[in-house]
Formats: structure tokens, sequence, C-alpha cells
């Protein structure tokens, strides 16, 4: 089976390189972004969704999630499948996660702990539904008398005896998982709690402006996109005192980020939403920024002084960012492109270590 699988992905790294032409498929990108909520891209909110394709990942890695694959998974970082294969083989991840890797499309993950969420991403529902299944194999049962809701023991209690960081349902204290099954996605997290914003959001972020024009932005892209970063306008305040968001509901924070974004701005509105990606094509990979406006001429605009704004980037970038625009059905995206063969410490590595500093240039078009 193993055998067969690694076959097929080398199947699929050779088509991707032949066709070089071929726009990025989103099919797992759309899929993830379907399970993200909305808040995703809220005004007011600081966090950060990360989402790693899979199945791209191994197909330009040799076939196999192996250490160059998961060296390249910058946005890794606190999504749990994801840790525990950089610390287990192939063999022992699928023994203590009862669920092989190469059945993972994709994953995704936001929040912060204790209230960060896991999500795995599988082919279809049934690929889910089978391996939601199999959780009572690894120790899992129904949450009381919850509906859907499986846990491996009792929620934000330490067991150091359980600890194992190569196991994906436990922790560096050994704590607990609740998962619950999302159409081909399984949600992970700490306590129910923490999966209510996912599973009792108004939308998901798919279904948002923001998200329509941002998916289609990335699909527009000659080449795989490997990982992505999803944003809300909290990242682009600049000058702006986050303090005007505070107790604000989501569309007065959005009003008031508006209102003062054309004074610090020039009149150039704040973006909708923002993705950070890691495209990777047969010239070699590229950062890819885009950030959602209502209108072409506006993104334009943006484009234009993100691009100008990448060069003051510390340290500074080895090229310049190319500025352009993608215009779709919901709105329109500004679009930067900067190209590296050094995929380590690349553009990409170089804005996702920014961005969570809380300094990503490229986003505060109102300095």
């Amino acid at each position: 089976m193993e055998g067969e699988m690694t076959m097929k992905l080398a199947a699929v790294l050779a088509l991707a390189l032949a066709a070089g032409s071929a726009h990025a498929d989103g099919a797992n990108l759309r899929a993830a972004l379907s399970v993200l909520p909305d808040t995703v891209f809220s005004a007011s909110s600081p966090d950060v969704a990360r989402y790693l394709d899979l199945s791209a990942l191994a197909a330009w890695h040799g076939g196999v999630l192996g250490p160059e694959a998961l060296a390249r998974a910058t946005l890794g970082g606190g999504i749990r499948p994801i840790e525990a294969m950089a610390l287990a083989t192939p063999q022992d991840f699928a023994a203590k996660a009862g669920i092989d890797s190469a059945a993972l499309s994709f994953v995704a993950g936001l929040g912060r702990p204790p209230a960060a969420v896991s999500i795995w991403g599988f082919a279809d529902d049934d690929a889910a539904a089978a391996a939601y299944s199999g959780l009572s194999a690894q120790g899992f049962s129904r949450l009381g008398l919850l509906p859907g809701m499986l846990a491996n023991g009792e929620p934000n209690v330490t067991d150091i005896g359980a600890r194992d960081p190569a196991n994906p349902w436990r922790g560096q204290l050994g704590q607990a998982s609740v998962v619950a099954r999302s159409g081909p996605t399984l949600l992970q997290a700490g306590d129910r709690a923490a999966l209510a914003p996912v599973q009792e959001a108004p939308a998901p972020a798919l279904e948002t402006p923001a998200g329509q024009t941002l998916l289609a932005a990335l699909e527009a892209q000659q080449g795989a996109v490997l990982q992505a970063a999803f944003l809300g306008p909290y990242h682009g305040l600049g000058g702006i005192d986050p303090a005007i968001l505070v107790g604000k509901t989501p569309d007065e924070a959005r009003e008031a980020l508006e209102r003062a974004a054309a004074k610090a701005n020039g009149g150039l509105p704040p973006w909708q939403g923002a993705a950070l990606a890691d495209l990777e094509a047969t010239d070699g990979p590229a950062l890819i920024l885009a950030l959602a406006y209502a209108d072409c001429p506006t993104a334009q605009a943006a484009a234009a002084r993100s691009a100008a704004l990448w060069q003051t980037m510390d340290p500074p970038p080895a090229g310049a960012a190319k500025a352009g625009h993608v215009e779709t059905p919901s709105g329109c995206a500004a679009v930067l492109r900067a190209a590296s063969t050094d995929k380590p410490k690349g553009p990409f590595a170089q804005a996702v270590f920014a961005l969570m500093s809380g300094n990503l240039p490229p986003l505060r078009i109102g300095q």
C-alpha cells in the first residue's frame, strides 16, 4: 500500500512538472476554507489561520512527507499532526494516530493554546468518517452526552504519564484531545469550547467576499500552493491604534477601521483579508501575497504601495516583489510575487517570521 501510494504521488509530481502552465489546483484549499470560520478575516482579531497542502508538499518532495517536505512546512507550528510527524517515522505516526499520513490531503490550524484547533483534511467525507470511527482503537470514546464528540481522556487535565510529543492526540503534558468531524475533516482541540468558534461560526471563510477573492487569486497562480496563512485587516493597522477596535462587534470594528484607515492611508481603504502563500512552480518557489479589495483600481494602488514596502523588510529582501492584480466576480486582489531559489530561507520564510513577529511591512500600506 505504501509503495503504491508513493508511486501515485510520484506520478502527480511528474504531471505537475509537465504542466508548467497549469494553474494552482485549489481543491484542498477550497476544502480548508470551507471549514475555517469567517472570523479568519475579522478586523478585530490578531489570529492567523494556517494551511498546508500535504498532497502537494509530498509531490514536490520526492513523493513522501519526509524531513525535507516537513522542513518546508513553515506554517506547521501549532498544528498537532505536523508537529507529531516531525518527531516520528511515518510508521510510528500511523500507529499512534491510527491514521496513515498519506491519507491526509491537507491540514490547517487556528488559535493559540489552550484554544488552538487543528484540522485534519481528507480526500472526502467517507475517508474522514472512517478515520473518525477508527479513533476508538486509539482510546477515544464519546464525550459525555454530546453527539459527535470524542475524547481520549478528561479535557484540560495534565497527565504526565501519557506524555508523548510524537502522538498527535497527546501533547507535551499528556493532555487529552477532543475531536469532532466536519465534512471531510476532523477538528481537534483541547476541549469542546475551543471547537465552538469553528463549529458555530455564522459562515465559513469561503463564503465571505475576502475568501472568494483570495481563493480565486491563488488559483490563478502558475504552480502549486504548498502552504498559506490567512488573516484579517487587523494585521494591516500600521499607524492605527488597535484600541479603536476594543469592545466593538465585527461590523463596528470594520467601520471604525475603515474610518481610521481613510485618514491614515490617504483614502486607501483597508484590505478585507489577506493570504500569504508559498507557491511552487517549475521555475522554483515564490512568495505570493494577495490582499482582497472590492475593486481593481483600489487593488492596483494597494499592490504598488505594498511592493514598495516590501523593500523595507529587515533584513532587505534579495529581490524586488512584482505587483499585479487578479479580478474576480467577488472583488479584486492586489498580488505581490517574490521569487527565490532558496527554499528554507527564501522570501516566504522571511515573510512568515515577520508576520508572526507582528511586523510584515507589505501588509501595512498605510505607513
